[in-house]
């Protein structure tokens, strides 16, 4: 396909009804280009960055790690579809919402990574490839069944009234989203990370494991199967039973968490995965 705007040849995937450029983020839609296109402008540059990432500090990391040499950086930009949905007879609840248009995206997020659906601007295709342009693999109705977070409050919001909620959507039209995807070398070994090229916040991020890192980790697991054993011997004896049991008892309760503890020990590669977008 050739981009009607830059005029670069990509390959477009057959059966779908809009197409996404990657060097320049035209959105081609039936042949021509499509106008209701909006985009979250970066504010974080590749050298900040990689600074938010090498001073993160996760979890047994060393900690000369702000050390380490930055290797590659890319800026992607995923597309999202943008909503406007109203919940009848619940007006006021009316509101944007983005859903990603990707059934799944290059790179690790966190489950419950919200994509904001205001404070968007007009998108103008740069003949400059600043970054890479996803292309949309998930229809428009696909990708708003994404959002039941949403809807789901909608409808709670509804039972406190006994009532019945109606959702009507309007599609508003697309929208890009960046994200850094960075690598970084320590010690001859290379790790990946990902932040949120609009807030700064790092989303996604490997990382060495510092020798004193598991020392200490390897003493918390101990530390934890000690003290459930002493909790379980305790109660034991305040109920009259076998006191060796109930210890052994009290360790096996805590074996999960002294399991991850001494999975973080024996790794040399950690892994930080953020749990939700503050």
């Amino acid at each position: 396909m050739k981009c009607p705007y830059c005029g670069a040849e990509f390959q477009a995937p057959p059966g779908k009804k809009l197409y996404v450029c990657p060097y320049c983020g035209t959105v081609v839609s039936e042949g021509k280009s499509m106008e209701n296109v909006y985009i979250f402008k970066p504010t974080v540059d590749k050298t900040t960055a990689f600074r938010r990432v090498l001073n993160f500090r996760p979890v047994a990391s060393p900690r000369d790690l702000d050390t380490a040499t930055p290797t590659s950086a890319e800026l992607h930009f995923l597309p999202l579809y943008l909503y406007h949905v109203v919940f009848y007879p619940f007006t006021d609840l009316e509101t944007d919402v983005a859903a990603l248009a990707l059934s799944k995206p290059p790179f690790t997020l966190p489950k419950s990574f919200k994509f904001p659906a205001r404070w968007r601007t007009p998108f103008k295709p740069s003949l400059e490839r600043i970054g890479v342009f996803h292309t949309p693999d998930l229809e428009v109705d696909e990708a708003f069944e994404k959002i039941g977070d949403v809807l789901e409050e909608a409808r709670l919001y509804a039972s406190v009234f006994k009532s019945k909620v109606d959702i009507d959507r309007r599609f508003l039209g697309v929208a890009y989203y960046p994200f850094w995807t960075l690598e970084y070398r320590y010690k001859n070994s290379t790790y990946k990370s990902v932040v949120d090229a609009v807030e700064g916040f790092v989303l996604y991020m490997e990382y060495p494991i510092a020798a004193r890192g598991r020392l200490t980790k390897l003493g918390l697991a101990a530390a934890i199967t000690s003290a459930a054993s002493l909790v379980g011997a305790g109660v034991a004896a305040f109920l009259g039973l076998s006191i060796l049991l109930g210890a052994l008892g009290g360790a096996a309760a805590s074996g999960g968490a002294a399991l991850r503890l001494l999975k973080i020990t024996a790794a040399r590669r950690g892994i930080y995965v953020a749990e939700t977008r503050l």
